[in-house]
């Protein structure tokens, strides 16, 4: 019986080691670069000044503090598997980049920065240790999965934050790159990029796409797709990186800065993701073109949508993750899209120009004389004559 269990583990065994590590090693390591405090799968620093004051103010009446996981990336180089928050918020005390404040146990702290301290108690905390259990390089391919593990069932970390070390690989590289560089979020959303939230906004997109086949719950939806698009080829990326960007760049044109907000006007001026889902997926099945044409009764027809018809409202306000809500919504603006594009009487048949004519006539700020909007990029030309009939 041994036997078969020491076959059953063999080659998945964790391999780790044991160490004290002071706040002073803790912060030469840091400066070093030696040790790797917000490694890919990690989120960004979130502890506010309370709330690291209160770790400094734990460790010197010795409270315990949780183990620091670290692996060994190379040779006396690591990354934090767990344990980003608190040694980032020990090293920016130890180099003065916050007075203590919020304390109770020692009030006569706040407000001081470790400079102010007197040298016995700067040799004190310099010299306080933290249990660290480091995960050896044979067995660094565990990481993800001791940081996801370790995670599971903690509310410290948002969904995407976990997706972010569980389904590592190309399409959430994507993901951040977007989040990071397309600066037409910003514009739409009205709000920062805290705890990876663009970046769920943007992958709730694609996992969403196919609304009428969605079964289970957002966040599995969302967990599946990335799951399966985890490793997608460049080709496949590039595609749906531009997809998206040209995507958001098409409905600010439309709709404008408000166009994901729950009403128009001065009413309600906050991001809202059940008017995200309604606006992006049925703008998705449409040519850039058509709906630049039809611009000015989309946003007449969309912002009466939003003011006036009190089915969309309950769709984006009460119980907006089930799926009968979710279609509801969608299919209303689909509808709406369809009423106004399918009129459309082809009055314009396009004509075929190579790209050096494009050239001569295109120049920044150029914009289209049907429709009025600004021409953002040569690869948007297109030259139509009005048909004779």
């Amino acid at each position: 019986m041994m036997e078969m269990e020491n076959d059953l583990t063999e080659g998945i065994v964790v391999h780790t080691q044991q160490m004290d590590l002071t706040l002073s090693q803790l912060r030469e390591m840091s400066d070093a670069n030696d040790i790797i405090t917000n490694p890919d799968y990690q989120r960004k620093y979130v502890y506010d000044d309370p709330r690291a004051s209160k770790l400094v103010e734990s460790i010197l009446i010795g409270i315990p503090i949780p183990v620091i996981y670290l692996c060994e990336e190379k040779e006396n180089e690591f990354s934090v598997i767990d344990g980003q928050q608190r040694i980032t918020s020990f090293v920016r005390f130890l180099k003065n980049e916050f007075a203590l404040v919020g304390l109770n146990k020692l009030p006569k702290m706040n407000n001081l920065y470790f400079r102010d301290l007197n040298k016995t108690l700067q040799r004190r905390l310099n010299s306080k240790s933290l249990k660290v259990i480091c995960l050896s390089k044979d067995s660094q391919d565990l990481k993800y999965e001791i940081f996801s593990r370790l995670n599971l069932g903690a509310v410290k970390l948002k969904d995407q934050e976990l997706r972010n070390c569980i389904y590592r690989g190309s399409f959430n590289d994507m993901l951040k790159e977007i989040a990071e560089k397309n600066k037409t979020l910003r514009t739409l959303f009205h709000d920062n990029n805290k705890r990876s939230a663009y970046e769920e906004r943007i992958l709730r997109f694609f996992a969403l796409r196919n609304f009428p086949n969605i079964k289970g719950t957002f966040k599995l939806t969302m967990n599946e797709y990335m799951d399966k698009h985890k490793s997608d080829s460049p080709d496949m990326i590039e595609k749906a990186k531009n997809q998206y960007c040209f995507l958001i760049d098409i409905i600010k044109q439309v709709l404008g800065d408000d166009a994901f907000f729950s009403k128009s006007g001065k009413e309600l001026k906050k991001f809202n993701g059940a008017v995200y889902d309604s606006i992006i997926i049925p703008f998705s099945y449409f040519s850039k073109k058509a709906l630049l044409k039809h611009a000015d009764t989309i946003r007449k027809e969309i912002n009466h949508l939003k003011l006036h018809d009190k089915e969309y409202q309950n769709n984006v306000y009460v119980g907006t993750n089930s799926g009968a809500r979710v279609n509801g919504r969608i299919l209303r603006v689909m509808k709406i899209l369809n009423s106004i594009i399918e009129s459309d009487s082809n009055e314009f048949t396009p004509r075929v120009f190579n790209r050096e004519t494009k050239e001569m006539l295109y120049y920044d700020g150029c914009t289209c004389s049907y429709c009025g909007n600004e021409i953002l990029s040569i690869e948007d030309c297109e030259i139509a004559s009005r048909q004779v009939v």
